[in-house]
């Protein structure tokens, strides 16, 4: 750890390493120290946000929904860098390029969504999970609106709020539900959303 934080202090010094670049590097290094019996990766994405963070970057998130994506990058660098841990305490720049590609989409992503959500005014535009989503048909900002203001909202109130049958209604609060974007009390029936 004494020898990641000495060559984290003079790289930036240094001045070679672009912040992102810089992060990602001491990321997957410290992960690959694996200091603590658990908890690496909680500890290793937040000395990231704070390294991100001190120079006005917005700090990244690493999504359960999307662990996978994140171990693959991580396996495929450690694939490049090799097995022992040593070598990976000491890879650079160029060993870790699966790795690179994914920590610079993740701040990409995470930089795009904040703007867009603090300058897009769109009533079909919902978010959830800090990312955006975009219904295909106004009848779900119909319902989801409908279903924050009446907690009890029936099939019958959401064929009245959409204008369409109760058939094809049936679907909508369905895959609302599977998606996670809202859910139903099983003692009162009342609708709690997710999405904002």
């Amino acid at each position: 750890m004494r020898d990641l934080v000495d060559w984290y202090n003079a790289a930036e010094q240094e001045g070679k390493l672009f912040l992102v670049e810089l992060a990602a590097l001491f990321y997957y290094r410290y992960i690959r120290i694996r200091p603590f019996e658990d908890g690496n990766g909680r500890i290793a994405r937040f000395m990231v946000n704070y390294i991100l963070t001190r120079d006005d970057y917005l700090m990244i998130v690493v999504r359960s929904r999307k662990k996978s994506e994140y171990l693959e990058a991580l396996h495929q660098a450690d694939l490049e860098v090799g097995p022992i841990p040593g070598d990976g305490a000491r890879a650079d720049i160029k060993d870790i390029r699966p790795f690179l590609k994914y920590f610079n989409d993740l701040v990409a992503t995470e930089v795009y969504n904040d703007v867009l959500f603090m300058c897009e005014r769109n009533e079909n535009g919902w978010w959830y999970d800090e990312e955006r989503i975009a219904f295909r048909t106004p009848n779900y900002t119909k319902i989801l609106n409908a279903m924050r203001t009446q907690l009890t909202l029936t099939l019958a109130d959401m064929k009245e709020e959409t204008g369409i049958s109760v058939t094809a209604i049936q679907k909508l609060p369905d895959q609302l539900s599977s998606k996670k974007f809202v859910e139903r009390g099983e003692k009162d029936g009342s609708w709690r959303v997710f999405v904002t």
